[in-house]
């Protein structure tokens, strides 16, 4: 075909569809909408699955963990610093290395002196993450890791915050623990942590030795063997002859020659071994599942859609049937009139995807704006490579397949001798085999995605609706601490009282009680241990003061709270929740039972028995379980209640803890409200999206299904009013044509809850799904009962018009 036929097909092909406008905006807006959702779950995917990340040498670069292993258990991603340092000194294992670690502090000279997310590394570090800068340098090259360095890097955000994105930051100095830092670089605004490190909030960047938990004394006694993190971690790029297996030896050799030292700190621990994993892999964690439910989920809409496609193609193949005898008639090929087709076809296809792929950039920014910070590498999505060449795929796919659908439908051979009759009989009737395939596909494309829908639905809304155990609204959890306090232990507890005095006349205090919230995205877990040297189960930890249960509205269900020599530290006492109960002694009566916690010479008695404290993150894991343990000095927590419609502010706070301690600060400030909807949050737009996933794929298949079975219909609608004139009663004409579509629309619906159960039993246990068998047998009740209705519809017009017309027509 020339150049000149082409562009004279496609000028025809134009003309064509510009007569059938309102088909051209249905089929193109159907498809856009469809597939703009299809291009950002491939986006979402290629980020997790395909799309190079932007570090160096992303094949070998590799993060090292530690595995402790103990007669009776085994404890992964928990590192010791002394482990690390000697992992990083065996040097010909790496081509680059750099040690990383997170932690939250003060910064003492800025204004409210916030608590900003610190992450000390090593010097490979920005080489190695291609951390880009908009302002400055990076930090000094130091000769030993343990050299102190007075430098820092600040955050894009807080460049603008505190300094107005002035140039003059550069050589500003911020406070520490009472060590000022000069500011040297500001890094550029597109760049942020790895998200297995701090979620990716990172908001200075010093050098490795100024973390004071490992190189001082300012933060605590850490030991360099026993005070593991699990935000430590070492980053490698192995070299190019270098293999996992290989690293992995070396590295346990080297912990081997250290098990002098190890075992002398812990004389439980029995081994120490390296976990060695792709960067990408530890960076995905635990949502490479989610990605690949949302690309199935929205394919299957997208299918959904192209038999939605396909019937109006269908239709406007009878509308083609003049315009096609009048073209055979003048000596049209069948190959012309199959191009011609074709045309129309690629053309409307073509103008979806583009408008899809507008609808998907517009859509991309939402899903970033809503889930940043919540999910990882989800600020380097975009419409990459991957994204536009499926782009072109689908154009030239489902060009051809819409094409030979129309072709079809129409026959060829009768063109020629149609003429006589204006081109009517030169489009085949749709079979009834036909019939039933279309409307059992889509209704099983439909309710796999349903069903997919509700398992992640029934997740969402199990968390939603499981009571918390505590109150949250109007209530504040507050840490405040003194720098480098040298109080005296017992006479700290004179401020645990001068301190509740001075917040409870802050105007609309209701309440204060000594304590801790656990409703925080960083929960501390503990294992206990009976008498008999057996580990219980994991549970959450919280240090809280007598007065904590009756202020949140936490009951004691058993026993009673802490007495004040456990308050002071000179008695060992814990209180358990009903779970933590039933975990450690069958029946959970454990009153009076003692336990070792942390003090490995004297066990703590459990003194009483708490409801159950259900974190919606760790729910799955921990059931509730929970180790309440006396809030101890070391910090001053504290729960403070608001009455209705007052909010309690950072300020309000700072000013009145002035009055008792000039140098007191504010170490962590939380609103419980805004701490379980933070926490909640993915789980409230998860349920959100699975409704609106719900609704739109039942729009999709109920236009669907009443589309096939109105032509359908329209085609037997000569027997039918045949069937009236001869007296057939209208009960048993709906008889016949439910018979003709119930058998399709179960055995679809069956096919479908099969292969929604196989594959939920098949695949690995997830976070994000749930099986509710009361909400799977509502659920196929609505499906087949819409799909009868969108069935019975097009059925009730055919059979309510008047016989004599339903022969005419």
């Amino acid at each position: 075909m020339t150049l000149m036929q082409l562009q004279r097909q496609t000028t025809l092909a134009i003309k064509s569809l510009l007569q059938v406008p309102s088909f051209c905006i249905t089929l193109v807006l159907t498809l856009a909408l469809t597939l703009s959702c299809f291009f950002v779950a491939l986006s979402l995917f290629s980020g997790f699955f395909i799309k190079p990340l932007d570090i160096e040498s992303e094949s070998r670069f590799v993060v090292i963990e530690q595995s402790n292993i103990y007669q009776d258990r085994v404890f992964e991603g928990m590192q010791s610093v002394q482990n690390m340092l000697n992992w990083r000194q065996t040097e010909a294992l790496y081509q680059k290395r750099a040690l990383i670690s997170s932690f939250s502090d003060v910064v003492e000279n800025l204004p409210g002196s916030p608590k900003l997310t610190l992450s000390f590394v090593s010097d490979d570090y920005f080489t190695m993450m291609k951390m880009p800068l908009a302002l400055g340098r990076y930090l000094t090259t130091t000769e030993d890791i343990n050299q102190k360095n007075p430098e820092v890097i600040i955050s894009y955000p807080l460049w603008q915050k505190y300094f107005n994105g002035e140039a003059r930051v550069l050589g500003a100095s911020l406070r520490i623990i009472d060590k000022l830092y000069t500011v040297v670089g500001v890094a550029a605004q597109a760049y942020s942590d790895p998200y297995f490190l701090n979620q990716g909030k990172g908001e200075l960047w010093l050098s490795f030795s100024e973390n004071e938990r490992f190189f001082g004394t300012k933060r605590g006694e850490y030991h360099p063997w026993t005070s593991r993190q699990e935000n430590l971690k070492l980053l490698a790029i192995l070299t190019e002859q270098g293999t996992h297996s290989t690293l992995a030896q070396q590295l346990y050799q080297n912990s081997l020659r250290h098990r002098g030292e190890w075992q002398s700190a812990e004389q439980e621990l029995q081994d120490i071994k390296p976990i060695i994993r792709l960067y990408r892999d530890v960076e995905v964690a635990g949502h490479d599942t989610l990605a690949i439910v949302v690309l199935l989920s929205v394919m299957c809409l997208v299918l959904i859609a192209i038999f939605n496609v396909s019937n109006l193609f269908i239709s406007r193949a009878h509308t083609l049937q003049q315009q096609l005898v009048l073209q055979a008639m003048l000596g049209a090929k069948r190959g012309v009139l199959f191009r011609g087709i074709f045309l129309e076809a690629l053309l409307l296809v073509a103008s979806a995807v583009v408008v899809g792929l507008f609808f998907a950039a517009w859509q991309l920014r939402l899903v970033q704006s809503l889930t940043h910070s919540y999910l990882p590498l989800i600020d380097t999505l975009s419409l990459d490579s991957t994204v536009l060449l499926s782009a072109v795929l689908i154009v030239l796919l489902l060009a051809l397949l819409f094409a030979f659908v129309t072709s079809r439908m129409v026959n060829f051979n009768q063109l020629s001798q149609s003429i006589r009759t204006s081109g009517k009989g030169s489009v085949k009737a749709l079979s009834m085999q036909m019939t039933k395939t279309l409307v059992a596909v889509q209704l099983f494309f439909t309710t796999v995605l349903v069903l997919g829908a509700t398992l992640v639905l029934s997740k969402s809304a199990d968390t939603l609706l499981r009571p918390l155990g505590t109150q949250v609204d109007n209530i504040y959890s507050v840490m405040l601490h003194i720098p480098n306090d040298s109080t005296p232990f017992p006479k700290r507890y004179t401020h645990i009282e001068d301190f509740k005095q001075a917040l409870r006349k802050i105007p609309g205090v209701v309440g204060v009680a000594h304590g801790e919230s656990p409703l925080q995205n960083d929960l501390a877990v503990v294992a206990m241990r009976d008498l008999a040297g057996e580990w219980m189960p994991s549970m959450i930890r919280a240090n809280v003061g007598p007065d904590y249960f009756a202020l949140t509205g936490l009951s004691l269900i058993a026993g009673r709270t802490f007495s004040e020599a456990a308050i002071r530290g000179d008695k060992e006492e814990v209180i358990v929740s009903e779970a933590a109960a039933h975990a450690l002694k069958p029946g959970g009566n454990v009153l009076g039972d003692t336990f070792f916690i942390f003090n490995p010479d004297v066990p703590a008695e459990v003194v009483g028995i708490s409801q159950n404290f259900n974190h919606p993150k760790r729910y799955t894991e921990l059931q509730g379980k929970t180790a309440w343990l006396p809030a101890l000095p070391f910090g001053y927590p504290f729960i403070i209640e608001m009455e209705p419609d007052v909010t309690l502010t950072r300020a309000q706070v700072q000013s009145a803890i002035q009055s008792v301690a000039g140098q007191a600060g504010i170490w962590r400030f939380l609103d419980l409200t805004q701490t379980y909807h933070k926490l909640t949050y993915l789980e409230r737009l998860t349920l959100l999206l699975s409704f609106g996933l719900c609704g739109f794929s039942l729009l999709l298949c109920g236009v669907g299904i009443y589309g096939v079975l109105s032509y359908s219909f329209e085609q037997r609608r000569y027997e039918f009013g045949m069937r009236m004139a001869l007296g057939a009663k209208k009960h048993r004409l709906y008889r016949l044509l439910i018979s003709d579509t119930l058998i399709p629309v179960c055995a679809a619906i069956f096919v479908a809850v099969t292969a929604v159960v196989g594959l939920y039993l098949s695949a690995p246990s997830s976070e994000w799904l749930l099986v509710k068998p009361s909400w799977f047998l509502v659920v196929l009740m609505t499906l087949l009962t819409f799909a009868l209705f969108c069935a019975v519809y097009p059925m009730r017009q055919l059979i309510n018009s008047a016989p004599m017309s339903a022969i005419r027509q």
